[in-house]
């Protein structure tokens, strides 16, 4: 070890001249802290009541930006020729007109950072209106679904003779009389367009969010004033008094009074004023408390100087020799400070690396579980995959659980994040509770309804296996949530190379599941009943019923053939066949008579519903939904039938697979080009080309889920020249290519 140098104050040491440099140094700097005091002394009160006015300025203007943000989406609806044509032609018959506005609004709402609670189009005459979750009765929706005595249906029936453009009401609670629950507390904000005295929109604004996101920490008591000086919102526990409200003149000041500071200033745009709180004694104190750090700082500056100053003049090398030794024996969970500044930042900054050097390892440790859930995923779906470097796969024999999830009516009731919420509990539950049995079981999710265990274990060790799928059945069975599981696995240990082979197996076996709610275990491959499907007169007979517009008779088949399949006990994959099949036939028959089918249901919707049936008495309600919307159309297209209407649109239905045009239809007519397109769009409420794009890609659908043509042929035979130009008009209006769709349909069968 060094040994210090002799202690001595000789003019020519380094202990002298270090000492005399600190000094002068020392004295530069305490001069300089001196003035700064000093001035900081006599400024620092009016630097912070400047700084609470700078801080309400920039709140103020975030604000008012916003409602800015929210005025110029709205504004963009008003001229949405979508609104325009419900605003001046009503909604009764423009359903899809009605479910595009629906989608704009939604559009808007999916921007978090908006902070809105609903967006609605209020019409005038009928009082009907459009939010988030479609079309209703204006008088149903603001006594049931958005209630609140603030704003009862007259104050917004009102609202049509009121002369603004935009007005900001106080924040009110609004309920949900139907499941007699809050909303929310909202902040309407109506804004009007003079073009569109039948219509204005109405923005539900979430007052607390924006309060959260755009005020200043020292804002604790905020306030917002309308122009008669009521109480926009507040979040403050305190009123404030009548005699500040009076006081609340020009655009931006403050008011001092009864230790109180009064911050306000008013928005350019919508007229409020914004007030904040802030009492004196918080200024009052910050200045003593910044008065008394100030002094003990230099004081204890002044005293710390001098002494590191002699102590490093006279024992330069010992911080080094306690930061080696500190290093040596670093332990990062220990919280150690030093009297040394630099000491403390090399400390932190080896701690930092440490950290970083754990979360490191910790991230690596999570994608290398992630890289072996798709090695996994890969064998049992039998995709060819090269393994990564250094990735490790279990090679010991197994067993596979599948657990496949049937979603329940009630699970398509909750939220997009509630249904992950369920998927994902019981995802970690069946993990967790493998694993405390087998370690080494692997739990991953292959599809939305399917998540699968690989346990690596001994054949010694299936009744163990046994006994825990009997107590996750319980589990499941005790707990009653809007998912039903059914559970399939083999009782034979399989080796590493039959993944495939098993998980296959396995579906199999989970699809041949009995239609029942509780909790299923199938540890076989059981042979499906026979069930009788349509016999040729059954099959005439149920079409001869629907274009009769007898439901009834209709459906009394289908019931025989449920009570049939009941009574043979089928899987829940034969009833599922037997609704796509009797689906598959109905639609078949209703694209056949040139019925549009759109208006009322895409063709998803019902194979949608089909999943959602768990039992026998929902598919029996199914199959009278289906029934019934069916021969409702046919019979609107019965009753709506014209001579000249019957005859364009027969001629359209028959030749919209040639290079059809306007003029060459109103020349079959006798009719201008001009007086046929009103016609046209007078009798069927829209464009001519618009029509024919429609006919010709919905026979295109059809064509796509129930044949095997190319794309190619299937563009020729609904009259498109290329598959460029088809495939171009297909995503214009469905928003997917051609074969998207088709692929998302047969998913959807499949499932």
């Amino acid at each position: 070890m060094l040994k210090p140098l002799p202690f001595t104050f000789g003019k020519n040491t380094l202990f002298f001249k270090l000492l005399t440099g600190f000094i002068c140094v020392i004295v530069l700097v305490l001069s300089f802290h001196l003035f700064s005091y000093s001035f900081f002394n006599r400024n620092i009160q009016r630097e912070i009541i400047n700084n609470n006015q700078q801080n309400l300025n920039n709140t103020v203007e975030r604000y008012e930006n916003h409602i800015r943000m929210i005025q110029g989406a709205v504004v963009r609806l008003y001229f949405d020729e979508k609104v325009i044509v419900l605003n001046d032609l009503g909604m009764s018959k423009y359903f899809d007109t009605v479910n595009r506005v629906v989608d704009e609004v939604k559009n808007i709402l999916s921007n978090d950072q908006m902070y809105l609670n609903n967006i609605l189009l209020h019409f005038h005459n009928p009082s009907l209106l459009i939010d988030k979750n479609g079309p209703s009765d204006a008088t149903q929706f603001f006594t049931k679904n958005y209630s609140s005595p603030s704003y009862d249906y007259s104050f917004w029936r009102k609202q049509f003779q009121e002369s603004y453009q935009l007005k900001v009401f106080k924040e009110a609670v609004f309920m949900d009389n139907y499941s007699n629950r809050s909303v929310a507390s909202l902040i309407p904000i109506v804004l009007k367009n003079d073009i569109y005295s039948e219509l204005y929109i109405t923005a539900l604004l979430e007052p607390e969010k924006m309060y959260l996101a755009y005020r200043n920490s020292n804002q604790n008591q905020f306030y917002m004033f309308d122009a008669l000086n009521q109480q926009v919102f507040g979040s403050g526990s305190e009123a404030v008094p009548a005699e500040i409200l009076g006081r609340l003149t020009g655009s931006e000041s403050y008011i001092k009074q009864n230790n109180q500071l009064y911050f306000y200033k008013k928005g350019a745009l919508t007229g409020l004023t914004y007030l904040t709180v802030v009492p004196l004694e918080n200024i009052t104190k910050q200045v003593s408390r910044l008065n008394f750090i100030l002094i003990m700082v230099l004081a204890g500056a002044l005293l710390l100087s001098v002494l590191i100053s002699i102590i490093m003049s006279l024992k330069f090398n010992t911080p080094v020799q306690q930061m080696i030794a500190a290093i040596r024996r670093f332990n990062p969970n220990n919280h150690w400070k030093s009297k040394i500044e630099e000491y403390n930042f090399i400390y932190e900054e080896i701690k930092s690396i440490i950290k970083t050097n754990q979360e490191i390892n910790v991230d690596l440790d999570r994608k290398r579980s992630q890289l072996r859930q798709l090695d996994y995923m890969y064998k049992l779906k039998n995709i060819y995959s090269k393994p990564a470097e250094g990735q490790e796969t279990n090679n010991k024999p197994f067993y596979l659980v599948l657990f496949h999830l049937t979603m329940t009516r009630e699970f398509r009731e909750l939220s997009s994040l509630e249904q992950d919420g369920a998927v994902s509990y019981i995802h970690e539950f069946i993990g967790a509770a493998l694993a405390g049995r087998f370690p080494d079981s692997v739990t991953l999710q292959t599809e939305k309804d399917h998540i699968l265990t690989l346990i690596f274990a001994e054949e010694q060790q299936l009744e163990e296996l046994a006994d825990a799928i009997n107590q996750l059945k319980q589990a499941f069975d005790d707990e009653r949530k809007p998912i039903s599981v059914t559970i399939a696995y083999s009782p034979v240990l399989r080796s590493s190379t039959a993944f495939n082979a098993a998980y296959e197996q396995t579906l199999e076996m989970a699809k041949r599941r009995k239609l029942r709610s509780e909790t299923q275990t199938i540890t076989e491959l059981l042979p499906e009943p026979h069930t009788a499907g349509f016999t040729s007169a059954q099959e005439q007979e149920f079409l001869t019923y629907i274009q009769a517009g007898n439901a009834v008779s209709a459906h009394r088949i289908l019931a025989r053939m449920l009570a049939q399949m009941e009574k043979a006990d089928a899987s829940a994959h034969q009833y599922m066949e037997l609704a796509k099949e009797v689906v598959g036939k109905v639609l078949k028959h209703m694209i056949a008579v040139n019925l549009d089918i759109s208006s009322v249901f895409d063709l998803s919707s019902p194979y949608q519903r089909i999943q959602e049936c768990t039992g026998t008495d929902h598919f029996a309600e199914f199959f009278e939904w289906l029934l019934t919307e069916a021969v409702q159309l046919l019979a609107e297209q019965k009753e709506g039938q014209h001579p000249i209407k019957h005859f364009m649109l027969e001629y359209i239905h028959t030749h919209y697979n040639e290079d059809l045009s306007l003029e060459m239809v109103a020349d079959k007519l006798n009719m201008s080009a001009n007086y046929f397109s009103s016609y046209f769009k007078d009798k069927t409420g829209v464009n001519f080309s618009d029509y024919l794009t429609e006919l010709r890609i919905l026979k295109a659908k059809y064509l796509l889920l129930y044949s095997d043509q190319r794309i190619q042929d299937i563009a020729e035979q609904v009259g498109y020249l290329n598959a460029n130009s088809f495939t171009r008009m297909f995503k214009k209006v469905t928003g997917i290519t051609p074969g998207e769709y088709k692929r998302v349909h047969l998913v959807a069968e499949k499932g």
